[in-house]
């Protein structure tokens, strides 16, 4: 009998905090918060309740809150069951989630908190069933400024994991989302019903990153590539991706010992270089490889044998910037401007807003 009148008492306070009654409009604030790490997105969405004067934790949010063996989490905000969406698998603390959206509740003690992600996304905390659980995650609390609406954050970013802090009152806690960004990317291609000359490219260099032996695969991915992309009515894209096309055989040809085919392969691409392509592709040998003498070399050689070509000039400008030469990125931001007014190019306009701001930034420092 005491314990039920124990129950009915807290659950008369849990129902006054966590909804809004009687308004037209609710006072809980709805809130939606974001983060994309290594390809994946994460979506909060909950309420935040404000303390208006109240002692939450221990309050109206009771610790250890268990009747009669049953455990009655807090839905971690108001009104509706606070949710979270990962669009890839990830890891929370270092336990494996899939994909998918999940109920998020809080068992609540004084110093240390559970974080249950549930397959159940009920109304409430009420209709908790423990069956629906896919994982608790035990965290520290940690005191804090006061705060009075209750608040979800992402902290710390990095390219593939992220912080998430749940802040209320003086009290937060934080758990770390993780995931690998390589397998989310394979992913979303392989899901594609129709690959187009781009992703067959990334298939090819992607394989290789993960596998450097699986070349014949690699080669496969790329002969594919050359068939989407010779369909392509738009000759624009249809030399950008032969030029990649071209320059990534090359390098699995040179890295088989084919040296003299794939000699013929770079003259050949070279030869028709034109646009962009020599901008991705040296920027990618920059950024994403990390090989900083050969993006060098690629954009060295665009400039000698296409002078007129001011989108090299453009990557040329990007790769000082990297290296912190603003004086030689300006230099070859001006030269863009000037190829770009020569020929009279749609690109004018962006080649002065580059070449005046670096100009700016130059003689600031």
């Amino acid at each position: 009998m005491k314990g039920s009148i124990f129950l009915s008492l807290y659950l008369l306070a849990a129902i006054g905090f966590s909804q809004d009654v009687g308004g037209k409009t609710l006072v809980s604030q709805s809130r939606t918060t974001t983060a994309n790490i290594g390809k994946c997105d994460i979506t909060i969405k909950y309420h935040s309740p404000s303390v208006n004067g109240r002692k939450i934790f221990g309050g109206i949010v009771p610790f250890d809150f268990v009747v009669d063996g049953k455990e009655y989490p807090w839905r971690a905000g108001s009104n509706q069951r606070t949710t979270i969406e990962f669009s890839h698998p990830v890891e929370v603390e270092g336990q494996k989630l899939d994909s998918g959206s999940y109920g998020f509740l809080v068992l609540v003690s004084e110093k240390e908190w559970t974080l249950i992600f549930s397959s159940g996304k009920s109304w409430g905390a009420f209709n908790y069933d423990k069956a629906n659980d896919i994982i608790r995650v035990p965290v520290k609390t940690k005191t804090m400024p006061f705060q009075e609406w209750l608040s979800y954050e992402f902290i710390n970013p990095k390219s593939e994991s992220v912080d998430v802090q749940l802040r209320w009152e003086e009290t937060a806690v934080t758990f770390n989302v993780q995931t690998d960004a390589f397998s989310n990317i394979i992913s979303d291609i392989e899901s594609k019903e129709k690959k187009d000359a781009n992703d067959y490219q990334e298939l090819a260099v992607r394989t290789l990153e993960d596998n450097p032996n699986q070349k014949e695969f690699a080669l496969d991915y790329l002969e594919k590539s050359r068939l989407a992309f010779d369909t392509m009515s738009n000759e624009y894209y249809r030399q950008h991706y032969n030029f990649t096309y071209q320059m990534l055989k090359a390098e699995l040809l040179e890295s088989q010992g084919k040296r003299d085919e794939s000699k013929e392969l770079i003259e050949k691409a070279w030869t028709t270089a034109s646009g962009f392509n020599i901008y991705y592709y040296a920027l990618r040998k920059y950024a994403v490889e990390e090989k900083k003498k050969e993006a060098l070399a690629i954009l060295e050689k665009g400039v000698e044998l296409h002078p007129k070509n001011f989108q090299t000039h453009f990557a040329f400008g990007e790769y000082y910037l990297k290296e912190k030469n603003q004086q030689k990125a300006t230099e070859h931001f001006k030269k863009a401007l000037d190829i770009t007014i020569e020929q009279k190019s749609r690109w004018e306009n962006y080649a002065r807003y580059l070449y005046l701001q670096n100009k700016l930034i130059l003689e600031r420092n």
